[in-house]
């Protein structure tokens, strides 16, 4: 086909896990976008092992449009494993990445890439609130970037999921890093590729419900935590601090009364076991913690590759 051999304008990534109820209308509205823009495209959605029509559906979106690729997983592999994928073949000069459960307005594109073209390499669309989100959600949100600023390795965004505009240079340099856990938020910012922000007031969801669970956002902040700071490591070494500080107090204090009123210094258990068993969870959690990094690095060391297809084509290096 001529639009596999000719390099387009722009590759829309966007993975797909159990959309089968929503994936049709997210296409349509996504097609009609691109074709006002006016730019040579293609659509690369990427099935994240989904277990309903989802597959099906993309495949017959995919057979009635050249310009649509559908890359299958083996298996679920996670939505940042699905993103890889999906920017590991693409060949535009931009990548678009976003989700297709029609919280990321596709009519924000076109300026998107105006602001691409005015000489940067990463457009974010932050979004300023979603409509039927908890404030619960907003005020954790808000409460990790906040840390992850303070003490990361790399500026975040607040409000900056994963709906982005990057030139072909930014994709490439984040193709190049392979890390098991990855945060690919923080590994665009990283890079320090000039940014541009853009605002959106995000949609309720087209259909279905949301797949990102408590427990995977949960693993998402361990994640960036783990990946981009240190804070873990330099907590329990200013709790180890504390604690060695109120020992060395509660000693003083010990000595002080044995020397001044000898007759009221009662033997006991109490203050022993406490003290033990503030310092075992101490050391509980110190070892958690490195016990987390040294699995992250054990993990990565093995080379396994961030994800398997069985549908697809072959990579830009193939």
């Amino acid at each position: 086909m001529e639009h596999f051999r000719s390099k387009p304008d722009l590759s829309v990534v966007t993975p797909c896990y159990n959309e089968a109820d929503g994936v049709l209308a997210f296409y349509e509205m996504l097609r009609s976008t691109l074709e006002r823009q006016g730019c040579s495209h293609e659509i690369i959605f990427v099935d994240d092992g989904s277990t309903d029509d989802t597959l099906p559906i993309l495949n017959r979106i995919a057979d009635a449009n050249e310009r649509v690729v559908v890359l299958s997983l083996t298996r679920n592999f996670g939505h940042q494993a699905a993103l890889t994928a999906g920017m590991d073949h693409a060949r535009g000069r931009m990548i678009l990445v976003m989700d297709s459960d029609l919280q990321h307005p596709p009519e924000l594109i076109p300026q998107m890439i105006r602001e691409l073209a005015t000489g940067a390499d990463v457009v974010y669309a932050v979004r300023q609130e979603t409509a039927g989100s908890g404030l619960f959600k907003r005020i954790t949100s808000n409460g990790f970037y906040a840390l992850m600023n303070r003490f990361g390795a790399a500026p975040f965004i607040p409000g900056a999921a994963d709906f982005r505009l990057l030139s072909e240079r930014a994709n490439e340099s984040i193709r190049q890093m392979r890390e098991t856990h990855r945060f690919l938020r923080g590994l665009v910012t990283w890079t320090g590729y000039p940014a541009k922000v853009i605002s959106y007031r995000a949609n309720p969801r087209g259909a279905g419900k949301s797949k990102y669970t408590w427990s995977k956002m949960i693993r998402l902040a361990f994640d960036a935590t783990f990946s981009f700071s240190v804070l873990p490591l330099r907590f329990v070494t200013g709790l180890g601090l504390a604690l060695i500080g109120l020992g060395l107090a509660y000693l003083v204090y010990i000595l002080v009364g044995v020397i001044a009123w000898p007759e009221s210094v009662q033997p006991g258990w109490p203050s022993v076991i406490a003290s033990l068993l503030v310092l075992s969870g101490v050391q509980l959690l110190s070892l958690g913690v490195i016990a987390t990094y040294v699995g992250m690095i054990f993990e990565q060391v093995k080379g396994r590759p961030l994800y398997v297809l069985k549908q697809g084509r072959p990579t830009n290096e193939d």
